[in-house]
């Protein structure tokens, strides 16, 4: 940043002096016309043939170091918005119609940390954008933690109730929300206990082959029982088992397998 001028110096160029606390500033009427509404008005009024002539404005209301951070604000170094001066700014653009400032200052609010406090500057300057982002912020907290925030008595009902009136919204989307993920999760059981029991029955069908005639060879179709001896039919047992296996892939998904 370049170095901030000193508007106690004069200059050939200076046309207006204000005057605060006894202090004479020496300033252009190019920018504070340019800045604000209703120093643009006073000039009108004060000079509306003659624009070179010098003028004099005495502010009474505010002080010296104000006056002089506004300036510094306006001017081509323009000093930046901070914590330190944003709450000065503020009043200056409310009081003086500067509605370039008073935009400069809530897109800085607007970068910092929603809080209580920002909300309240943003109802006093009536700051739209920085109310909602407020709004957004103060609904996610607890009832116990507004009610806890001394902040809180400083915020107006109107405004209250709002955040009251959003929570309330923003918990029953959650229900909502919460109502739709049950459901699928409903189903999605449903469907896996469905495919579960489908596996549990291959798999039980799978022990029973050894007792079906029609699954050993054509030798042995007709005896009590299978002939483990017999190379054909553990070949024909064998392919069974491998087809039905080959079948019931998914059945890992319900059953842990012993991969060591």
């Amino acid at each position: 940043m370049s170095a901030q001028r000193d508007f106690t110096v004069n200059d050939a160029l200076s046309d207006v002096t204000v005057v605060v606390e006894g202090t004479k500033l020496y300033v252009h009427r190019q920018y504070l016309a340019e800045w604000s509404g209703v120093w643009r008005k006073l000039f009108v009024a004060e000079c509306p043939d003659d624009v070179t002539s010098s003028i004099e404005i005495i502010i009474e209301d505010k002080k010296l170091d104000e006056v002089l951070e506004l300036l510094h604000c306006i001017y081509s170094s323009q000093k930046p918005t901070s914590d330190s001066n944003v709450d000065i700014l503020l009043d200056f653009a409310e009081e003086y119609d500067m509605p370039s400032m008073r935009n400069r200052c809530e897109d800085y609010l607007c970068a910092q940390d929603a809080s209580i406090e920002h909300l309240i500057v943003a109802e006093k300057f009536d700051l739209k954008h920085l109310y909602k982002q407020c709004v957004d912020f103060a609904k996610t907290r607890t009832l116990e933690d507004l009610e806890k925030d001394p902040l809180c008595k400083c915020v107006s009902e109107k405004t209250l109730t709002r955040i009251y009136k959003e929570k309330v919204n923003m918990m029953r989307d959650y229900a909502n929300d919460l109502k739709q993920s049950e459901t699928k999760l409903t189903r999605a059981n449903e469907q896996l206990l469905d495919e579960k029991e489908g596996m549990a029955a291959m798999l039980g069908s799978i022990g029973k082959i050894w007792e079906m005639p029609n699954k050993r060879c054509y030798k042995h179709m007709t005896d009590d029982r299978f002939d483990f001896t017999c190379r054909d039919c553990n070949e024909k047992i064998q392919r069974e088992v491998r087809r039905m296996c080959s079948d019931a892939q998914h059945v890992r998904r319900f059953f842990t397998l012993n991969n060591k």
